[in-house]
C-alpha cells in the first residue's frame, strides 16, 4: 500500500492515488478520494480549481460520514498511519 499524504500525493511528488490503489474500502469512498485526488493533482500541475477549498471540505465532511462509527474504525486508524508516515517518507 503507498504511504501518501492528507492530499493524496506518494512519496513520489507530483503523483497522486485514491480509491483502492490506496487501501480497499468501498465504491462510495473511492469515488470521493478520486475528486480529492484530482482536485490536488489540478493544483500540483498549476490548475486550481476556483472552489478548491469549499469542494475539498465537502467531501471530506462526507468521508468523515461515511467512516464514522465503529465499522469505520480501522479504516480511519489505517488512514492516520499512512499519512503519518508520509510525514517521514
Amino acid at each position: 500500500m503507498p504511504v501518501r499524504s492528507r492530499e493524496y500525493e506518494t512519496t513520489v511528488p507530483g503523483l497522486f492515488v485514491a480509491g483502492d490503489a490506496s487501501g480497499i474500502e468501498e465504491a462510495s469512498a473511492a469515488m470521493m478520494e478520486g475528486a480529492l485526488a484530482g482536485l490536488y493533482a489540478a493544483g500540483y500541475a498549476g490548475f486550481v480549481h476556483p472552489s478548491e477549498a469549499e469542494t475539498a471540505a465537502e467531501l471530506r465532511a462526507a468521508l468523515a460520514a461515511l467512516r464514522a462509527g465503529e465499522a469505520g474504525r480501522h479504516i480511519r486508524a489505517g488512514l492516520e498511519l499512512l499519512e503519518k508516515e508520509a510525514l517521514y517518507a
